[in-house]
């Protein structure tokens, strides 16, 4: 994995990215979707437990993650904090390629105040999210009165370019009411935009994942029902984005320019000298070797195989293999 932080052009704004690296033993994924995390914090602060708790969640199941630590407090006056959100989005676009992200499976996650921005980038942005997952949201244009500057009612702004919405809230959230979340569900219904949401009898506001790992140590904020949220979310994502691509066989269709090694058994199977040449080294394989085989390169084989091959053995196939020309 690789992680880098970009400064963006507001003040004491960054970007950081956390990137997963591509494998040869997964080869059905070539882009993954994304997820720009923007944590809340009251437009005061940005909360170190809606951040990096989150991505490494959404890490381990596949996504490339972003934290956007957007305009605070003095700096936080609107549209100032949406700027940085569409800034953050356009960058991730821009960078899809080198970053291994599919441009249009781009969500954005927000909590509380961050909840808010993330539900103007996904209503107001000169460039939207293609969906947003809203962690008790500030929605309301009255929620202004705790916040270090006003900020519009988001619910006013859904509009048919309003991207899908999942929504979390508690019942029993006091410091932002789930009327928050029920007007933005109203206002989407409306508009006809696809939405799941979910509203938990219990818990306080601010419970990020819901676990102890988020918990700054308050049984207050464990609540196990509450932490339902996120394998909710995972599944409602891979229904808007579809899930990773997979087959009942290997993967064979990228093209060869020269035999080696790296290359997908299957493929060097497909040529009928790579195949003699890898049976006269590694009999064990046998004439039809296991299916799952087929998709993965020879070297990794060899890695798992342990003491099938030498190291020399090995540079004398991978030479032998580079002789056969590819027709």
């Amino acid at each position: 994995m690789k992680i880098h932080s970009v400064n963006l052009s507001n003040t004491n704004v960054t970007l950081t990215a956390y990137l997963l690296d591509s494998s040869l033993e997964m080869p059905n994924i070539k882009q993954r979707p994304a997820v720009l995390v923007l944590p809340g914090g009251g437009y005061r602060a940005c909360s170190d437990r809606e951040a990096e708790p989150v991505a490494m969640a959404f890490l381990a199941e596949g996504y490339q993650v972003f934290i956007l630590r957007y305009s605070l407090n003095q700096h936080a006056v609107f549209p100032r904090p949406l700027n940085d959100a569409e800034e953050a989005l356009t960058l991730i676009r821009a960078n899809s390629a080198d970053w291994s992200i599919d441009p249009q499976k781009v969500a954005v996650c927000g909590f509380s105040a961050g909840g808010h921005l993330a539900a103007a980038l996904g209503t107001m942005g000169s460039t939207r999210p293609n969906a947003m997952i809203l962690g008790y949201p500030c929605i309301l244009e009255e929620m202004s009165a705790i916040f270090p500057a006003p900020v519009p009612g988001v619910d006013q702004e859904v509009d048919e370019l309003t991207p899908p919405a999942f929504l979390f809230h508690t019942f029993d959230d006091r410091r932002v009411p789930v009327q928050n979340s029920l007007a933005f569900a109203d206002a989407l219904n409306r508009k006809s935009i696809p939405f799941e949401m979910h509203i938990f009898p219990t818990g306080t506001h601010g419970l990020s994942l819901a676990r102890p790992l988020t918990s700054s140590g308050l049984q207050s904020m464990v609540e196990p029902a509450v932490a339902q949220w996120f394998g909710l979310c995972t599944r409602w994502v891979s229904s808007v984005f579809g899930e990773f691509p997979s087959s009942i066989g290997p993967v064979l269709d990228e093209e060869v320019h020269e035999y080696s090694l790296d290359v997908k058994l299957g493929l060097l199977w497909n040529n009928e000298q790579c195949k003699k040449l890898i049976l006269a080294a590694i009999p064990e394989l046998g004439e039809t070797p296991h299916p799952d085989a087929m998709g993965v390169p020879l070297r990794t084989i060899l890695s798992y195989g342990g003491d099938l091959l030498t190291e020399e053995e090995q540079k004398q196939l991978n030479d032998a293999l580079k002789t056969i020309s590819v027709t």
